[in-house]
């Protein structure tokens, strides 16, 4: 449920919240998530920070290895995963409190009938109706002032749409459009004191024709001084604006025009972690009870666990052992992230050697029997995860560019609320995967004499300069063949996948297992998950059975030989600084939504797999 904290319902007391919308849980996390603005049916919001958010009805999410991960990129003050407010019971109450807080974002709105532009605040001509609280999606914000919709009343009026046009710079600040600033570049009289703007826009096959003027003083101007490379210089110094946040930080950094709903508006930054079966041991049980735990002196422990039911297991535990862990426990955070072991390492332990001792109602694996005839130099071993649970948790995010994958700390993070946070975002979902380990052997061999390829090397070199471009000091331990390989087979994969097993291409998730230096491993976990109980219909997993796996992967790499857009796709190689980094991959035959790709459909090549080039970089299968 979405409440929006600031706008003012001509049937509502200035002040009170009113429910305008609903996104599900899940995309709070992953795609319109705190600072992210969100287009409902009538208008467009930004979601506040969660400083703001209500505590009730907030439910804790147990995952304790997670939790660690984002103690150790955040602090830790950290000590709970908590799920996005939500009263079942309130869903008929159009006053609730219970939601999602969210603000009108962007300030200014353009009426669709007589083109006015003007700010949604200060300026008494635009309202908020919403006579209807049942049905968010009515409500709408209207030009009280309207020329031409004088004899109508506000209800009965045509919706404003908002005005199109953001600025953002790279350190993750965001605001609207300096429309007045912008229209008066040219005028020697600066902005005229009372500005009257309209914005029209008319259609042109060679420049967006989108005209901003001035009625008061007749300056006029073309939207397109402000966009590409040269647009920043027609644009003023940026304010350091955190609308999530309703905050100003210093900042001189020049400002980029985007377009609302733009993809790089916004981009999470998340971590997640599969649950694995626990021992049931003292270890665990102080882990899984962290948020309770972790705030008691050892004065007051034995009350607390003599007092709550869900603590029993530790009632015939000596008071100063369980103290042992819980100061272990406690002293945990502060380790480095060097002295930890990865999210990753012992997901893999488990998912390439999966036994009936480690299973509950939350994971169950299974292997097959025989990897698919033609495939032996490739794959090792097929497991069909029959059941799964992961728990993804928003650390923060970044605007206008992506961060690299499972970096939880990049250079332009835009925290979620004003002040060290003690709890973050997170949403658990259940579902089902096929696992696939492939041939280490193999993989090493091939990816020794393809690491010094030139087309290796010229996305390598891509990748460097493209990160000394942003600011970034590049990772030098990206095993380059080995990620191309990997993530290619999982592109091709979840393209052909999505046409079998009944989910849509964006509901199947990538995990990839490379390892570290070191210690690389090879592997992919294909998965498909939703937040409720029941999990998801076992169509997937039915396609990880050898007979379809073969027909799978021959039709998705008799798919990869040709695609639509050759020889352009096939020939790419990127140049230094180009933020395309793959080669022979593109919207017709390997990329896939954001939701499903970990790396944001970078690290792919086709020619790992089939010999395009005839250069003998493909992998022999």
């Amino acid at each position: 449920m979405i409440r929006s904290a600031k706008a003012t319902p001509t049937t509502a007391s200035k002040g009170d919240p009113t429910r305008i919308g609903n996104v599900r849980p899940s995309h709070l996390v992953t795609t319109t998530g705190i600072g992210a603005v969100v287009d409902l049916p009538a208008m467009s919001v930004v979601v506040r920070g969660t400083d703001s958010w209500s505590a009730a009805r907030q439910e804790p999410i147990v995952e304790p290895r997670l939790l660690e991960e984002v103690r150790r990129a955040l602090g830790n003050q950290v000590v709970a995963l908590r799920s996005a407010p939500w009263d079942p019971r309130a869903d008929d109450d159009p006053w609730t409190r219970v939601g999602v807080p969210v603000n009108p974002f962007p300030g200014w709105v353009r009426c669709p009938a007589c083109f006015r532009l003007g700010p949604l605040h200060g300026s008494q001509q635009f309202a908020v109706v919403h006579r209807w609280g049942r049905r968010p999606d009515l409500a709408k914000i209207v030009h009280s002032g309207c020329s031409k919709q004088a004899n109508k009343p506000d209800a009965k009026k045509r919706a404003c749409v908002p005005a199109r046009f953001l600025v953002a710079c790279d350190n993750g600040h965001l605001d609207d459009f300096p429309y007045v600033e912008f229209v008066h570049t040219n005028s020697s009289r600066g902005p005229c004191p009372t500005p009257n703007l309209r914005m029209r826009d008319s259609a042109s096959t060679l420049q967006p024709l989108v005209t901003i003027s001035c009625d008061s003083c007749g300056a006029s101007t073309n939207i397109q001084k402000a966009s590409g490379r040269d647009g920043s210089a027609n644009l003023p110094q940026c304010r350091g604006r955190h609308p999530h946040l309703q905050r100003f930080d210093n900042c001189d950094n020049p400002l980029t025009m985007i377009v609302l709903g733009a993809s790089n508006l916004w981009f999470s930054v998340t971590a997640s972690a599969l649950h694995l079966p626990q021992t049931g041991g003292v270890e665990d049980i102080v882990a899984q009870h962290w948020e309770v735990l972790g705030k008691l002196d050892k004065s007051v422990v034995a009350p607390i666990i003599a007092g709550m039911d869900a603590l029993r297991e530790l009632r015939d535990v000596p008071l100063d052992d369980l103290w042992a862990v819980i100061e272990r426990h406690r002293n945990a955070g502060a380790e480095t992230t060097e002295d930890k072991t990865d999210l990753l390492d012992a997901e893999w332990a488990l998912l390439s050697r999966p036994t009936t001792d480690k299973q509950d109602e939350d994971f169950r694996a299974v292997p097959n029997d025989s990897v698919p005839s033609g495939y032996n130099s490739l794959i090792g071993q097929v497991v069909r995860v029959t059941r799964l649970r992961e728990v993804q948790a928003l650390v923060g995010f970044t605007r206008l560019s992506a961060p690299e994958r499972r970096n939880l700390q990049p250079r332009n993070l835009v925290r979620l609320r004003n002040g060290p946070a003690d709890w973050v975002p997170a949403v658990e979902k259940r579902g089902e995967g096929i696992f696939l380990e492939f041939n280490e052997d193999r993989i090493r061999r091939w990816e020794a004499d393809a690491e010094h390829h030139p087309r290796i090397e010229a996305l390598r070199d891509a990748y460097r300069g493209w990160m000394h471009a942003i600011g970034q000091d590049p990772d030098p331990d990206i095993p380059v063949a080995r990620t191309l390989l990997i993530h290619t087979i999982s592109h091709l994969l979840i393209r052909q996948v999505a046409l079998e097993c009944g989910y849509s291409s964006a509901s199947i998730r990538e995990r990839l297992y490379l390892g570290k230096p070191g210690a690389r491993t090879a592997g992919l976990l294909l998965s498909t998950a939703a937040s409720d109980s029941e999990g998801t219909l076992g169509g997937l997993v039915a396609l990880g059975e050898t007979a379809h796996l073969k027909r799978l992967l021959d039709a998705a790499l008799h798919d990869a030989q040709r695609c639509s857009s050759d020889p352009l796709c096939s020939d790419h190689i990127p140049i230094e600084q180009s933020r395309t980094l793959h080669l022979a991959a593109c919207h017709a035959c390997l990329f896939v939504s954001e939701t499903s790709c970990e790396m944001n459909n970078k690290w792919l090549d086709r020619s790992v797999l089939i010999d395009l080039g005839r250069d003998g970089l493909a992998f022999p299968l």
